[in-house]
Parts: C-alpha cells; sequence; structure tokens
C-alpha cells in the first residue's frame, strides 16, 4: 500500500484530489448487518463542510454522499463499503502552477513524484479529509454506544477557552462558528480569525479531544499501543504539528511523586485512560497541536481559503479517533477465547 490505507482489522482507503471529479473513501473490514444509511454520512460530512461560517472558506460544497457498494436496504454486507463526494464549487484558475506556497505540502510531493496537481493542493488539501469522515461514520457505528468522543477548540493563538463544562455534546460545542464550548473565548477567536482572514494572514492553534466510556484493554503492549496509535491518526492529518496524551508542557517539568499521583488502585491520575499502552478505561484526553494554514498574503485574499482550520478539523480529529478505537476493539475480539 502506498500511503493511501489506515488500519489494520478495519483499513480505511483515501482517494481523490481537491479539484478532481471526486473524492471518497473505501472501508474494508466492517462487519455485517450494521444499519446505517445516507443520512448518517451526511450528519458527520456537513460538519466538515466548507462554507459553514465567515471564519472558514467561501467555497460551497454540499458534499453529498453517493454510497457505491457495501451497504444494502441500511445495512452493512460485510464487504468493501465505498462512498463518493463528487467536488462542484471548484475554481481552479485562481492557482498560480508556478507559485508553491511555503510549508505547503506540494513542493515535497514534487520532489516525491515529479509532478504535483497545484490546483488547491491536490491530495495534499484539507478536502482530502473528506475521507475520513466518512470512515469515522463508520467506525462509530462499530464501536459501543457509551464510547464517546468530543473534539473543541481549545486555544486559538493566545486565547485559550477556560470555562469548559465537564459534560460536553456535539450541540454545545457546535453552538458557535468556532466549536469552542466556552462561549466568551469563542467571541474573541471568531474576532481574532476575522481580522487575520481581512490581512489575508492565517492562525493556528490547539484542539482537545475527551474520550469517554472507552473499554479496558485494547491496544497492544509493544508496536501497536492505544497511545501511539491515537497519536498515528491524528499526525496523519496535515494540518497537525504535535499531539499530547492529556499533558501540557509544564507537567513534564513535576516530580515522579507528584506526576504519578493514584487516581484508584493502580491507576495514575495522570495516565489519561492509557497505560503500558493499553487502555485502562479511564476517560482519554487528546491535544492537538493545528499549525496555521499556508495559504497567505494574495493568494489568500484572492482565493477561497481557511484563515483557520481548527473549526473544521474537529470533526476529522473525532472521525480518525474514532477509526483507530474501532479497529483496536475489532482487535481485541481475538485477545481471548
Amino acid at each position: 500500500m502506498r500511503g493511501n490505507s489506515y488500519g489494520n482489522n478495519l483499513v480505511l482507503t483515501s482517494f481523490g484530489e481537491s479539484h478532481g471529479v471526486a473524492l471518497g473513501a473505501v472501508v474494508d473490514g466492517v462487519p455485517a448487518q450494521i444499519e446505517i444509511s445516507e443520512d448518517d454520512f451526511r450528519h458527520d460530512l456537513a460538519r466538515r463542510r466548507p462554507g459553514q461560517s465567515g471564519v472558514t472558506t467561501s467555497r460551497n460544497e454540499a458534499d453529498e454522499p453517493e454510497i457505491l457498494s457495501g451497504i444494502f436496504e441500511g445495512q452493512t454486507l460485510g464487504t468493501p463499503i465505498a462512498v463518493l463526494i463528487r467536488n462542484k464549487d471548484h475554481k481552479s484558475d485562481e492557482y498560480d502552477k508556478e507559485y508553491k506556497r511555503p510549508g505547503h505540502a506540494e513542493t515535497a510531493w514534487e520532489h516525491k513524484y515529479g509532478i504535483r496537481d497545484y490546483r488547491g493542493g491536490g491530495r495534499a488539501s484539507g478536502r482530502e479529509t473528506i475521507a475520513r469522515v466518512i470512515g469515522g461514520t463508520i467506525a462509530k457505528k462499530i464501536l459501543p454506544k457509551d464510547l464517546q468522543i468530543h473534539g473543541f477548540t481549545r486555544k486559538i493563538c493566545g486565547i485559550e477557552a477556560e470555562n469548559i463544562p465537564q459534560e460536553l455534546s456535539t450541540e454545545t460545542i457546535d453552538a458557535n462558528s468556532v466549536r469552542c464550548p466556552d462561549s466568551a473565548a469563542a467571541k474573541k477567536m471568531e474576532e481574532l480569525i476575522l481580522e487575520a482572514k481581512e490581512s489575508g494572514d492565517s492562525l493556528g492553534g490547539i484542539a482537545e479531544l475527551r474520550i469517554t466510556g472507552v473499554p479496558a484493554g485494547l491496544g497492544e503492549p509493544t508496536f501497536r499501543k492505544a497511545k501511539s496509535e491515537l497519536a498515528a491518526a491524528m499526525m496523519s492529518v496535515g494540518a497537525v504539528s504535535t499531539v499530547s496524551l492529556g499533558l501540557r508542557e509544564e507537567e513534564f517539568e513535576l516530580p515522579g511523586s507528584v506526576f504519578h499521583v493514584p487516581l484508584k488502585a493502580g491507576i495514575a491520575m495522570r495516565s489519561h485512560g492509557i497505560q503500558g499502552g493499553i487502555t485502562n478505561g479511564e476517560p482519554i484526553t487528546l491535544y492537538v497541536f493545528i499549525k496555521p494554514p499556508s495559504t497567505t498574503g494574495s493568494m489568500a485574499t484572492k482565493g477561497r481559503h481557511d484563515p483557520c482550520i481548527l473549526p473544521r478539523v474537529i470533526p476529522v480529529l473525532e472521525a480518525m479517533a474514532a477509526f483507530t478505537l474501532a479497529d483496536l476493539f475489532l482487535s481485541a475480539r481475538m485477545d481471548r477465547l
């Protein structure tokens, strides 16, 4: 496989380019007789789609899913599931063939392949993440119903969410355009993004994922640790630069007697749901650091680009976490007879 497929028992293959005819995903290894419909895909894709608000790109794609295979009469068949999304609102003439955006993947891709699709970044575009959301929709149907994954914008530049409710829901997170459950911080974040958009600049920040209801025993003790699989999943998203398992920078300076304060018998408070590479049944927290988009200056002011990708990357990160945990969940079924 040439790096376009992810997973072991559950495998997601992503295909398509930003300005091509279509993008999509093929998911193999899905058990039969799982109920799923186009509406399930629509709901998740709508959270990722462009043109949602003033803080995102103005590209207006409906992202309507077309199920090509693997689902019949609302149930999975146990065969590969293929879902297609057609591109309908791309403007390739906005891109200069000779101009290479500093920090964008297109230069490295040209070094690797000797050719690049300069139209909107080609396959290196954030639009590729459609495939991940499709995979996440399917994965959530495999996972236990009480396992919940909630991602939100924790910080953009110097503005950080402080008043975060203990109980999170998609509705409270999606209540504003930046997907931040702290309404006061969200308003400041929105203003900051709009200022950056107006000046042709871009912003990065930190996303936080909280995963609850995780069964104990997922992950392997050596190479396929739950933490390494989740980190790899997050890092595979183009905008991500760093991932931390629940720890902020200052916590690494704590002495062991403080760091390993017990939460309950055999479980440390700062284990954040994973010990020895295996889930321990406690909630998992991930901090995912997102870099500013590479399109700035005149390219940003004349084209259609996200000044800050955080609001739209949240459902992508949730999807990758779901897919990874579903893959580990299926693997765990083989651990004992």
